[in-house]
């Protein structure tokens, strides 16, 4: 079984070509992040957690949360596990009566999860070792930066 580190969510910030957001997964100890880039709508779900915010009705991560937990199981740990092609791959680990189950998704949508359930993150220490960069700190402010963009995106902007 390979050793994992555990990690929080640091930051999401957009890449400056682009605009394509990027979360950034820090650890502490190491102040090293491993960049993941992300999708609009994933990194949207994620600030909410981050910010607490709860709609009236549940988003697509609510949703599973409450299915999860309906189910008398909860989430016990989100593993970023692996790299192919360019694509980070993730795990859910569920844990009920019945023992643990591990579930493939996207890192993205693991992280939504975990900030949801207050779980812990982790990646796989070869991983994080060999894709993490150094922390730099810049005089940007990238979180209002992204609230700004939050603010004004549009249903279109997705299709």
């Amino acid at each position: 079984m390979s050793k994992n580190i555990i990690v929080e969510v640091n930051s999401i910030r957009l890449e400056e070509n682009t605009e394509s957001p990027i979360m950034l997964l820090l650890d502490p100890s190491s102040q090293k992040v491993l960049p993941i880039w992300i999708g609009t709508i994933e990194a949207v779900s994620i600030a909410y957690a981050q910010e607490g915010i709860k709609h009236p009705r549940p988003q697509t991560h609510d949703l599973l949360v409450d299915v999860i937990e309906s189910l008398n199981a909860k989430l016990d740990e989100v593993i970023i596990s692996d790299l192919k092609d360019n694509t980070y791959f993730a795990e859910i680990v569920i844990i009920d009566d019945n023992g643990k189950t591990s579930l493939s998704c996207r890192p993205s949508d693991a992280i939504a999860l975990a900030l949801r359930t207050d779980t812990k993150i982790s990646v796989n220490i070869d991983l994080f070792l060999s894709n993490s960069i150094d922390l730099i700190h810049d005089k940007t402010n990238e979180i209002e930066e992204f609230k700004t963009f939050i603010e004004n995106i549009e249903p279109q902007d997705f299709v």
